[in-house]
């Protein structure tokens, strides 16, 4: 037997346990429910759109298009979502406890990409660079 650490509350359980005494939180994948997150990024208007990279827990990759939605099947637990669109990016991590939505747009004003919904907690690492009204580019 083994010691290892609940994913949901965080206290050493024993590795033989089926679910966590503490918290409740299954601890065999199987038992862990599957849910339904689902990622729509708003129509916006600009000169160029490439389309959005979302990168799961550094494993799977989807792409989506400006004003479109995608399903991404997740089980019960914490999750990292990396949003990128050219050298901008977001991570959000997300709590799946259930069918969620997020919401991903791009601010106009400062080029950072916004996710927004229900668990939703993010952290945005945007470059220094921002494309000027003549198209060409200025160094903040």
């Amino acid at each position: 037997m083994a010691l290892i650490k609940c994913s949901e509350c965080g206290k050493e359980i024993s590795d033989k346990a089926p679910a966590c005494p503490n918290c409740g939180m299954p601890l065999r994948s199987e038992d862990r429910g599957t849910y339904n997150v689902i990622v729509t990024r708003e129509n916006q208007w600009f000169l160029i759109n490439p389309a959005a990279t979302i990168t799961v827990d550094n494993v799977g990759k989807y792409e989506l298009k400006n004003g479109s939605s995608i399903k991404i099947p997740l089980t019960t637990g914490e999750h990292t979502l990396l949003f990128s669109l050219g050298p901008r990016k977001t991570e959000a991590k997300i709590n799946v406890t259930e069918d969620m939505k997020i919401t991903m747009k791009m601010n106009r004003t400062t080029g950072e990409i916004n996710v927004t919904g229900y668990k939703v907690d993010s952290k945005t690492n945007t470059p220094n660079i921002s494309i000027g009204i003549g198209g060409s580019f200025f160094k903040n």
